[in-house]
């Protein structure tokens, strides 16, 4: 397996505004490893059963992503950013007795946080 760079990025407060309400910034504030991941034929199965009846397709709309990054980073994370791009989690499955993670992040990212 290769993996690759994760950056795990949380909201910093940076100050308070007239109103008295929080001013923050993404602030990177772990760094991990990853790979993207395939969807298993039994996810694919599933999704499309989901699809016909719900009108939604996850495996379409979202990628995995399988890293060692513990549970409890990932939770505080707003953004990652990975191979070049910032992705929303949608999802983490796996908690910290396991040996992995699997985050399941919107398809295409963006270039901007």
């Amino acid at each position: 397996m290769i993996f690759q760079p994760l950056y795990l990025y949380a909201k910093k407060q940076i100050g308070i505004d007239e109103l008295g309400n929080s001013i923050s910034k993404l602030d990177l504030f772990k760094e991990s490893e990853g790979m993207f991941s395939s969807w298993t034929n039994k996810e694919l199965s599933a999704d499309n059963i989901s699809f016909a009846a719900n009108n939604r397709s996850v495996t379409v709309e979202n990628r995995k992503i399988i890293t060692k990054a513990l549970k409890s980073d990932l939770l505080i994370s707003e953004k990652i950013k990975f191979d070049g791009k910032y992705h929303n989690i949608n999802e983490i499955k796996g908690d910290d007795t396991s040996r992995w993670r699997i985050l399941i992040v919107n398809r295409y990212g963006s270039e901007n946080p």
